[in-house]
């Protein structure tokens, strides 16, 4: 049995260069190059250039384009009657039908909700630009220069750029499992690199003077507006949740007392997250007592609404907050606090992750409670450590012969 770990055996033809892996043979005495994003890419191709080479097939001395058998160019050059457009709209058709079934799955439930929703907004914001770029175009008439040309005039990030491709690939990779298409140009586009910057967050002045605009908003509104200066008061546990949990927007408002929050563990529980993972967080002792205040605003509304069950705008449904959307209180909140360029995410997530690294955690830790698929997400907080950094290189001091001052005249 092989050892765990252990290095893939050496292909003759296959090397790496830089991050990328190039494959490399000879076609009628001409040095062919090509590179891919994966060794397993390269190893692919260079194994169908074998497969070719046996059978007496004709190989382009090119690595320009797709290499492509006898049968492979017969099914090309009998082009596809499917327009992209067509394509895109199967594809999203199928993608609407799933949306749809996950939203009745968990309102039957009473489930907890994650952004499906959104997913599908995205989807189609994506292909509305997709679909004007590419307009009246056949399927498999759309060749990867073409392709790259149009991520990149864009004019966006390269996170975003591959965001594109992926979702541009997902339609050739549906026709390709269902036989309406035999090749995916998207694949032969590679990858942007992606290079996470130092993030923004909310430091402890900022903080505090969005709480001191939340506790004046309180103490202004009349004592017998109860209901609004219970919602206000909310927006402060809000905070606490979203900075000492770091959980997403859309994690946090969908949050519910009986299926998500564990008082006795004093855990928060997410069943579904940005990467279809269920994560769990341990709350913090300030989260602690902001859940249990959040407990206490809503026994005062339920008695409220006991008094006047007209009211509208107390419709708890056993969720831990009472609205869904903050955009609106937090806006201002920033306006009257003189604070600019600052996100819910960036109070949320870039908050948490950013003071535990300057608090000296580590990268391990920060993946666990912010629940990153890869430590490479978890990285981009360790700017903030350094101090720590330098402190534990002291330890490379060491003693012996020292250079002698400089003598002076």
């Amino acid at each position: 049995m092989a050892s765990r770990g252990r290095k893939p055996a050496k292909v003759k033809g296959v090397y790496q260069r830089g991050k990328s892996w190039c494959c490399r043979y000879e076609v009628n005495g001409k040095d062919v190059r090509k590179t891919f994003d994966s060794r397993e890419q390269a190893v692919e191709h260079l194994d169908k250039v074998r497969r070719m080479e046996r059978e007496g097939e004709i190989i382009p001395p090119t690595a320009k384009g797709p290499l492509l058998n006898a049968s492979e160019r017969e099914r090309r050059s009998k082009r596809s009657s499917l327009l992209l457009d067509d394509l895109i709209g199967q594809y999203l058709e199928k993608e609407e039908v799933a949306v749809n079934r996950e939203l009745e799955q968990n309102a039957k439930s009473d489930a907890y909700s994650n952004d499906a929703q959104k997913r599908l907004d995205n989807l189609k914001s994506r292909f509305k630009a997709i679909k004007t770029a590419f307009e009246g175009r056949l399927a498999d008439s759309i060749e990867p220069f073409e392709i790259k040309d149009f991520l990149e005039g864009l004019g966006r990030s390269n996170g975003t750029m591959n965001r594109y491709k992926t979702t541009l690939s997902a339609v050739y990779s549906y026709a390709k499992e269902r036989k309406l298409l035999s090749l995916n140009p998207v694949r032969e586009v590679k990858r942007y690199t992606e290079v996470l910057g130092i993030p923004r967050w909310m430091n402890e002045t900022e903080e505090d003077r969005i709480r001191l605009v939340v506790q004046e908003w309180i103490e202004e509104t009349p004592a017998e507006y109860r209901v609004t200066r219970l919602l206000l008061r909310e927006h402060l546990n809000e905070i606490t949740l979203a900075s000492q949990t770091g959980m997403r927007k859309g994690n946090q408002y969908a949050l519910r007392w009986e299926l998500d929050i564990n008082f006795p563990l004093r855990l928060i529980h997410l069943p579904s997250t940005k990467s279809n993972r269920p994560h769990t967080i341990p709350m913090t002792d300030g989260v602690y007592e902001a859940l249990l205040d959040q407990q206490a605003i809503q026994a005062e509304l339920a008695i409220l609404r006991n008094e006047n069950p007209q009211r509208t705008r107390m419709q708890l449904n056993g969720r831990v907050f009472t609205i869904r959307e903050n955009r609106e209180w937090f806006d201002k909140a920033k306006k009257d606090a003189g604070i600019k360029a600052l996100r819910w995410h960036d109070l949320s997530r870039h908050t948490a992750g950013s003071r535990l690294a300057a608090s000296g955690a580590n990268q391990k830790v920060i993946q666990e409670v912010l629940g990153h698929s890869s430590l490479a997400m978890s990285a981009r907080y360790s700017h903030l450590s350094k101090d720590q950094v330098a402190d534990a290189m002291k330890a490379l001091n060491r003693g012996g012969i020292q250079p002698k001052p400089a003598e002076t005249a």
